[in-house]
């Protein structure tokens, strides 16, 4: 299982290049500002990360008909190729919402990113509770209540 912690300074670099290789970064320098992060160390190696804003209202101000109100919103989340399907972006995920909850959260929101393996990362939340909230279309929110995920 792998080990859970917030982003530390010296990370930055190994963060950068993960998120580059899952084509979710520019291949500059990493600066979190103003983000919640947190990565998966596996034998003492950053394998996964994920960004997240823990107060948010994502939605409300879009219009969204079906937002639940202030929630827990997931950002960005990126494993390393060799470390998929081994609970590393579950472990992010579980995480996320445990902080979440004890933030006094109900809710946890994120939109998938699309391109390349964009029906792999929608199987990804599907299987891990989330389900789309509002119409399908590109930039399509999901969610779910947090307990889906810590059950």
């Amino acid at each position: 299982m792998p080990l859970i912690r917030d982003i530390t300074h010296v990370d930055y670099s190994v963060v950068e290049d993960l998120l580059y290789s899952n084509h979710l970064g520019n291949g500059r320098f990493y600066d979190p500002e103003g983000l919640d992060v947190i990565v998966a160390e596996l034998h003492g190696t950053v394998v996964g990360v994920a960004e997240f804003q823990l107060h948010c209202d994502f939605g409300h101000d879009e219009g969204r008909e079906a937002h639940p109100g202030e929630q827990t919103f997931v950002l960005t989340m990126a494993v390393a190729d060799t470390d998929r399907r081994s609970r590393v972006g579950r472990a992010l995920l579980t995480e996320i919402a445990h902080r979440a909850q004890e933030a006094g959260h109900t809710f946890l929101g994120l939109v998938p990113q699309d391109g390349d393996n964009a029906a792999s990362r929608q199987g990804f939340f599907q299987a891990c509770g989330l389900t789309l909230y509002g119409p399908d279309r590109p930039g399509a929110a999901w969610g779910c209540p947090i307990s889906n995920i810590l059950d």
